[in-house]
């Protein structure tokens, strides 16, 4: 088991107590709160009753009374809330997505979800780990230094995001399968049934995110794995194409990767993952700060090098060119002198 095996290990049983302790927890807590709301769906039967509203008293008196038997029992007793939440949206995606996969090998070992994680982890590092063999720091020999490092930057990225994507799920699903009954007892009113619709979206939409986390990166470990065992074929001839194509396959998992929270919230007309923007919105950020230097350099540059004269309006960064090494350097007070000369 590899490094994410064992973290996505630990992480399910630290998630699988949390759900356990937090749904007694919440549900000893709210446990007045419910039965006020069921007293009251009671009283506004009764009422509708009375004033002759409801048409078919038996029909509406069973539904009501199987609906207050139902939620007060999930709620407040917790009857087969493991069996049918936790199981249907923590477990079996999970377990849904493995034996799809494991279906294509009817022979093989069983298949571990987090395994394809680490799978490409270590197809990358076999690649870049013969470059940093045939790199030299002292000589042209440096570049495979440098394909040995995207490599590694390139899949850990890859690897990283998926188990992100992973976790982040798993994490979800767990607070809000914690937080089930809370809306289970809006269940009595038809105005608040819409808050236990969008939870019901919220678990559908991170269930079918663990799954298709789950199919994509499998299916597109063939082409890292392609990519890599090409390289690791050539041996001592490995060269910067080979470093190209693994780098190539694992960028192209990694945008297909960002592209699997919309499709998951499409399928679950849910609220795509939060966190879907994290990466690219920390890329823009480095590009920003890299430009923001870069003018910076620029003016303090030009303050030092450049200016003949200052001015009130100049930037600060620019001034401090100017004072720190521009005071210090011999300004010519009048132009040079020609030294061309007519015959």
């Amino acid at each position: 088991m590899g490094f994410f095996g064992e973290f996505n290990a630990w992480l399910t049983g630290i998630l699988n107590a949390y759900i356990g302790q937090t749904l007694a927890v919440i549900a000893g807590i709210l446990e007045p709160v419910i039965v006020t709301l069921g007293v009251l769906y009671v009283i506004v039967w009764g009422y509708l009753q009375l004033t002759g509203r409801i048409e078919e008293p038996f029909v509406e008196g069973a539904k009501r009374l199987l609906t207050l038997g139902v939620v007060l029992g999930l709620s407040l007793q917790l009857w087969l809330y493991n069996d049918v939440f936790v199981d249907t949206f923590f477990n079996a995606p999970t377990e849904l997505a493995a034996s799809i996969i494991a279906a294509r090998n009817p022979g093989g070992p069983a298949f571990q979800p987090v395994a394809v994680v680490d799978e490409i982890f270590f197809d990358g590092d076999d690649a870049a780990s013969l470059l940093m063999e045939k790199g030299e720091i002292f000589g042209r020999d440096i570049v495979f230094y440098f394909g040995a490092l995207a490599i590694y930057l390139i899949v850990g990225l890859t690897a990283v995001y998926t188990m992100f994507l992973l976790a982040m799920s798993r994490i979800a699903l767990a607070v809000l399968l914690a937080m089930g009954p809370i809306f289970l007892a809006l269940l009595f009113f038809d105005s608040s049934k819409r808050f236990f619709e969008a939870w019901l979206a919220q678990l559908s939409n991170y269930a079918f995110l663990a799954i298709l986390t789950i199919l994509v990166a499998a299916l597109m470990l063939q082409v890292i794995s392609t990519a890599a065992e090409s390289a690791v074929a050539a041996g001592g001839g490995i060269g910067i194409a080979n470093a190209l194509q693994v780098c190539a396959a694992a960028a192209l998992t990694f945008l297909i990767m960002r592209q699997v929270p919309s499709m998951a919230q499409g399928m679950a007309s849910g609220i795509a993952l939060s966190g879907f923007g994290a990466v690219g919105n920390l890329l823009r950020m480095g590009l920003g700060v890299g430009r923001s230097g870069a003018g910076k350099i620029g003016e303090f540059s030009r303050g030092a090098f450049l200016d003949q004269d200052k001015s009130r309006w100049d930037s600060m960064t620019r001034k401090a060119g100017q004072r720190l090494i521009g005071a210090r350097m011999a300004r010519e007070k009048r132009p040079r002198q020609n030294t061309l000369k007519y015959g």
